[in-house]
């Protein structure tokens, strides 16, 4: 009782203006004190998983499992927030539209159904899918190409194809260096490139929210020929008017993929010019090596092939993205050509580049073998491989493969998504 009428005899201090402070402004300045502490751990957080993540922080070569690893995990995170996102505000899923079982259907080359859509959420938006999945894609595939190339010159000494003591391996290794400080980026590149992404990005959702073709293809025809494409238009999950966040994040996702798209090209353009001033290189000017398979089941080629892997991974990438974008301008013709244009240029440049290094792979890889025979069958020049060594080789030399992958099977298989590929983007500018 005595605790209670000291209590109410306290006073309350006014501060130095004058002012009694008050306790639910203080409150508050408390709870966005702590927010701000948690975002920036968070922030902290996320962006060291990212550096443990990214495959140009790692030391020394990154595992064919990590690749794998990379190329799965990160597009599938990215799908995932931009979901988490879509249904926190409500607009992840709707009942009847029909769109992503028609899209399995049409890759199926089966019959699609109508569609009762009365506003168009993220898992009916098929294009936006995909691109949430091959943007973050395209960002990998790119730094684990750089990777590659960086770590191609002591990869192919580590397999023992390249010889130490030949003149030209100073050359590869002076070769490889230019091109990395060549498709570098300064700072100021970087935000011209990023910038650039943006604008192109925000140019294809300012088109797609006009003219976008999902919306036509959603709509329900009434009995009085009236369609509710307008109002599809104006529930769209990400319509800036009704989702600022939302479309904001999805500018953002699709300007990180056409940057790393622009990126690519840059490395691939730079490559041609490579093997084109190396075009009168002939197989017996190369510091290559016999490398049994034991060692290595590509003959020592296996660094290579792996970048020619990402190579026509990436353009596997990028033409499942363009078909993306020709499904969503499907109605503006002149868009449409451009965009089949840029497609055909990227896509037959790439092809290009990867059958043109086949090519002198095969070549190099036969100088190797006849130079090998020649040197088991002639008894008076001085050995280079050791009585072990050369029994090993006589037995691989009747096995010999002319092209030097581990697998005809698992090579043949990894083709095969590129040739689907090829189908769907045909019907796609077809019909």
């Amino acid at each position: 009782m005595e605790s209670e009428q000291v209590q109410d005899k306290i006073e309350v201090q006014p501060s130095a203006e004058g002012k009694v402070p008050d306790a639910r402004h203080t409150s508050i300045t408390g709870a966005m004190s702590r927010s701000w502490a948690s975002f920036r751990r968070g922030l902290s957080l996320t962006v060291e998983f990212a550096r443990r993540l990214d495959p140009l922080s790692a030391t020394g070569n990154v595992s064919g499992k990590r690749e794998i690893f990379l190329l799965f995990f990160i597009p599938v995170l990215c799908f995932c927030g931009v979901l988490t996102a879509a249904w926190l505000a409500g607009v992840a899923y709707a009942p009847g539209c029909n769109s992503a079982s028609n899209f399995i259907a049409n890759l199926f080359f089966q019959p699609t159904r109508d569609s009762t859509c009365r506003f168009v959420p993220f898992l009916s938006d098929v294009p936006m899918i995909i691109l949430s999945i091959t943007s973050p894609f395209a960002f990998v595939a790119y730094r684990l190409l750089r990777r590659r190339l960086a770590s191609l010159f002591n990869a192919l000494k580590s397999t023992g194809l390249l010889l130490n003591s030949h003149e030209s391996t100073s050359k590869i290794s002076g070769g490889i260096e230019r091109l990395e400080r060549v498709v570098d980026l300064s700072p100021v590149r970087w935000i011209g490139i990023f910038s650039a992404s943006v604008a192109m990005t925000t140019w294809l959702y300012w088109r797609n929210l006009r003219e976008g073709d999902l919306f036509n293809t959603l709509a329900t025809t009434a009995a009085d020929g009236s369609t509710n494409t307008a109002q599809l238009r104006d529930s769209w999950w990400a319509n800036y008017h009704h989702h600022p966040l939302l479309a904001a994040l999805c500018v953002f996702i699709g300007s990180i993929g056409v940057m790393y798209a622009l990126r690519a090209g840059w490395l691939y353009l730079r490559l041609g010019f490579v093997l084109w001033a190396t075009r009168k290189t002939t197989p017996e000017d190369l510091p290559i090596h016999y490398v049994p398979r034991w060692q290595d089941k590509s003959y020592g080629w296996s660094p290579v092939t792996g970048v020619l892997m990402l190579v026509y991974v990436s353009t596997i990438n990028f033409g499942i993205s363009m078909v993306s974008v020709f499904d969503m301008l499907r109605n503006e013709k002149w868009t449409l050509a451009v965009a089949g244009a840029f497609t055909l240029l990227g896509i037959v440049s790439n092809l290009t580049i990867i059958w043109t290094s086949i090519h002198r792979i095969l070549a190099a890889h036969s100088a190797v073998g006849v130079r090998l025979r020649k040197e088991l069958s002639d008894r008076t020049a001085p050995p280079t491989l050791t009585p072990e060594e050369a029994f090993f080789a006589r037995q691989e030399l009747a096995t010999w493969r002319r092209i030097p992958v581990a697998s005809f099977v698992g090579s043949a298989i990894k083709i095969l998504p590129g040739l689907y590929a090829l189908v769907q983007f045909a019907r796609i500018l077809f019909t």
